[in-house]
């Protein structure tokens, strides 16, 4: 049975001064992460922004399989649409390239919850098993292709999006919004603040810049998908075209005619190509970007349509290199047309040279609004995901799309990884009786052995250019600016919020048993460099540093060391206000990085109404006699002298622990103290897995709030009798003359 007691209420400046260091000078701050699938202003043909012609994998970003074990998602329905539940890992046939494979592993999941265990299979017990289902929520990353969706679908998409956020994101769920002009700047980011996702979302404009019908003298107009047809020598368009040109300009003779034609359609379909590029890019980047996440993944993709004309030689790779990586990074993709229910295709007879008795135009019209669709339609087929088309219900779609994403099943196995430079085809299919839709991935490329010795010669060639230093900066910078943070170092961030008046502090943790070590005159020693970055909601760098960490650890107390976490700390006063918050660790034994972001909200106090500070946790740092039962200490006693801070991003306590904590409350209204007593009172709970495992009762503060309507209150819970775990700690205070409530909560771990 947990008890709780109260300790004496101190000035918490005094207190935090003690351990708190001070900021030290900014230096230079990194830029913003870069945005992906920007054109530059001259928007040059795409050559040079792609592979080489006839290339079969990206020399300069060769992919390899993470791990041997490759993870497939793999939804199954009836003839009606229907989830088929219930099935086992016997029930599959799955085959890469027409040879059948050993299921590894199998798990089902339904409503986003596991079915049962995983099921093992007989590989060696070091393979690590594959989660269907992370812990901590699920994944989304939501691209909206602005560079194609026309202005007029715009606000309906908006709004069907806040929609998606407010409905569909749940607590514990994460999501990346990107748009393919890469102008949402430094809020390209994965987070699970709806606050974020909704800023991200609003700022979306129409920036369509696809080139629906170009011209080329007085009343000629030529869409996109016939400049794609005039560079295949299709006969029937060129002639068609040509002749709408010389009713355009009549006199014009027939050769100049076509001579002007293909120019212009050389030019239309360059930028066009330019354009399918980045927005393919950018859906890559978003698929490699969740990669850094467990489980399985849902890619939202949210398009007018656009054409990738496969009959040119990069084609067929550029849709190809983006499912690869979706496969890889274990990415399901729901296609979502912004530009809901198109009537049949056609043209406006009154539109200048357009009139088209022959039918040629209208047969064309009719062709383009098919292949604005071909793309998109296959990266949902080819991912396992599923496409909507023809409907205004946006916002219905977006909820069917996850729904849909949260039952299917998990298959794994080892591919052959074989660096032969192929695209590998996976088929999935039951050995039952009856008719079943399968959806799932359907393959990867398998880089070439070439491929992997250059790239890997290229970038030690590259480095070799760089002193350690700038190399660690780098690769700090970089992990910094990516929308997902890497994760080889699983980093952990948090901020501590007490007053407008002083400084925010900021606490990093890293995991000691992710760091390498080397023997260094008897030590196990490293030096890692840590860059630290603080963005207001423009994206203006506050503050900026780039430190180092130099760890030395005595043999013998390693393996301890390596059970617990090494941390930093930096402060800053901040103006009320939306904040970014990063930090990048890079360890240069293992080339491994890891980074983190979070959002902060710096409140306004003097009109914020009654509010608690940020929690601050502490712990007893020897036993101490007094007993968790007793009740408060009488004003002017002190604090215990056997405190100690613990750092704030981890929050880990042993059981049985006394989890010791101190808060402000602000704006306290004054009235006249009840029985000699303040009229404020706390109530501390503690919950595990939303069920209360422990509710205390009020216990009214022992001394009036300060002048400044301030009042700061510290507590004690025993956690005997608690297992390990994760749990929330949560503070209610309540004013009794006012009826009024402010509550604070914040997890914290039992190992």
């Amino acid at each position: 049975m947990l008890k709780a007691s109260g300790l004496k209420p101190t000035l918490l400046t005094l207190f935090l001064a003690g351990w708190l260091p001070l900021a030290i000078l900014a230096q230079k701050p990194p830029a913003p992460p870069a945005a992906p699938g920007t054109p530059p202003a001259d928007a040059p043909k795409a050559a040079g922004q792609e592979p080489a012609p006839g290339q079969g994998e990206d020399e300069e970003d060769v992919i390899t399989l993470g791990t041997e074990l490759l993870q497939l998602y793999v939804s199954v329905t009836d003839k009606q649409g229907r989830p088929v539940n219930n099935l086992q890992r016997e029930h599959f046939v799955l085959r890469e390239d027409g040879k059948p494979q050993d299921i590894a592993f199998f798990s089902a999941v339904a409503n986003g919850v596991l079915a049962d265990d995983p099921e093992a299979s007989t590989e060696p017990e070091n393979r690590l098993r594959p989660p269907a289902v992370t812990p901590e929520g699920r994944y989304f990353a939501l691209v909206v292709d602005d560079l194609h969706i026309a202005p007029g679908n715009f606000l309906p998409l908006r709004n069907a999006l806040l929609n998606f956020v407010e409905k569909n994101i749940v607590e514990g769920d994460h999501l990346l919004v990107l748009s393919t002009s890469g102008t949402l700047g430094f809020l390209q980011q994965m987070t699970d603040d709806r606050r974020i996702m909704r800023l991200a979302i609003e700022r979306l404009t129409p920036r369509n810049e696809a080139v629906d019908q170009g011209s080329f003298g007085f009343g000629f107009t030529m869409t996109d998908y016939e400049a794609f047809l005039v560079e295949r020598n299709d006969r029937q368009t060129i002639d068609f075209l040509t002749q709408l040109y010389i009713r355009s300009s009549p006199g014009t003779p027939p050769n100049q005619a076509e001579t002007l034609v293909r120019a212009s359609a050389r030019s239309i379909a360059q930028r066009t190509e330019y354009l399918t590029t980045s927005t393919l890019e950018t859906i890559r980047a978003a698929a490699l970007a969740l990669g850094n996440y467990p489980g399985r993944k849902t890619l939202l993709l949210a398009t007018d349509g656009f054409i990738n004309d496969e009959f040119n030689r990069n084609g067929r790779f550029r849709i190809q290199r983006v499912l690869d990586a979706a496969t890889r990074a274990g990415v399901t993709v729901y296609s979502i047309h912004s530009a809901g229910l198109e009537v049949a295709a056609g043209f406006d007879a009154s539109q200048p040279g357009r009139f088209d008795p022959t039918g040629i135009g209208l047969s064309l019209a009719s062709q383009a609004q098919q292949a604005r669709q071909d793309a998109f339609r296959e990266l949902a087929a080819a991912t396992g995901g599923l496409t909507f088309v023809n409907t205004n219900d946006l916002s219905g779609a977006f909820s069917k799309a996850v729904a849909d994403a949260s039952t299917y099943y998990a298959l794994a196995y080892y591919p052959d990884k074989k660096p032969d430079g192929r695209f590998h085809k996976i088929e999935v299919k039951l050995n039952l009786p009856g008719s079943f839709t399968i959806r799932t991935q359907q393959g990867f490329f398998s880089p070439s052995e070439k491929s992997i010795q250059k790239a890997a010669g290229k970038k030690k060639k590259q480095d070799a250019k760089l002193s350690p230093e700038a190399l660690a900066a780098r690769e700090v910078k970089a992990a910094l600016g990516a929308p997902v943070p890497p994760r080889d170092i699983p980093l952990r961030l948090a901020s501590t919020f007490v007053s407008n008046d002083l400084e925010t502090s900021f606490s990093l943790a890293f995991p000691l048993k992710d760091i390498a070590f080397r023997d260094v005159k008897g030590r196990k020693s490293n030096t890692l460099t840590m860059g630290f970055v603080v963005f207001d909601l423009n994206g203006k760098a506050l503050m900026a540093q780039e430190d180092t960490i130099a760890l030395n650890i005595l043999p013998e107390r390693l393996a301890l060391a390596q059970a617990g976490w090494g941390s930093q700390t930096k402060s800053l006063k901040l103006a009320p206000g939306m904040y970014n918050v990063r930090a990048a660790i890079y360890d240069p034994i293992t080339e491994h990085r890891g980074a983190v972001n979070r959002w902060i909200e710096i409140p306004n106090v003097s009109k914020a109404g009654m509010m608690l500070s940020d929690i601050i946790f502490l712990q007893v740092a020897q036993p101490t006699a007094t007993e968790p039962g007793d009740s408060q200490p009488v004003a002017g006693q002190a604090l215990p002298p056997n405190l100690a801070p613990i750092n704030q991003a981890v929050r880990r306590y042993p059981a049985g622990a006394q989890l010791v904590f101190v808060v402000t409350a602000h704006n306290v209204p004054k009235g006249k103290p009840t029985a000699g007593k303040s009229n404020l009172a706390f109530q501390t709970q503690i919950f595990r897995d939303k069920e209360a495992v422990y509710v205390s009762p009020l216990q009214r503060t022992q001394s009036p709030p300060n002048a400044d309507g301030t009042l700061t209150y510290a507590g004690q819970v025993s956690l005997e009798g608690l297992a390990a775990g994760q749990y929330r700690l949560k503070l209610v205070a309540y004013e009794e003359t006012t009826k009024k409530t402010a509550v604070q909560s914040q997890d914290f771990t039992i190992h």
